[in-house]
């Protein structure tokens, strides 16, 4: 992701089981977002780290998953889910949870220009933000 990059970078880590954007509800005359309640609880956080940024300059996003590891596998897949390298690969979609945290970022989605994301298991479910500027 770095490869090109020539500018700055800030990162975030933010504690916690990764969330996904969850489909818009629809009614008469009105659309309702389900995660509205989720990102306002990350939306200072994540607008107090980055809120420093150029808005118009392009950006770059790199995010990595770290999913909790299910109490119903078995003692052997565990402990291969231990060192954060084990790729996860059940719901929730990556594509979603990349909407979800691009849309609490203090800038409009359309000055990225380049994003990168992996899920893994983790013993420490978490979620890791890096903006290249």
């Amino acid at each position: 992701m770095t490869k090109k990059c020539r500018g700055m970078t800030k990162s975030l880590t933010i504690e916690g089981v990764p969330k996904a954007q969850k489909r818009h509800k629809f009614g008469k005359g009105f659309v309702y977002d389900p995660s509205k309640k989720d990102k306002a609880q990350l939306l200072p956080l994540i607008r107090s780290r980055f809120s420093s940024l150029p808005t118009t300059k392009p950006v770059g996003v790199a995010l990595v998953f770290y999913m909790p590891i299910p109490k119903s596998y078995t003692k052997k897949k565990k402990a291969l889910m231990q060192d954060d390298t084990y790729p996860h690969t059940n719901r929730p979609d990556i594509d979603n949870m990349i909407k979800f945290y691009l849309d609490c970022l203090p800038f409009d989605d359309k000055v990225i220009y380049k994003i990168g994301a992996e899920k893994y298991y983790s013993p420490r479910p978490r979620v890791e933000m890096l903006i290249l500027y």
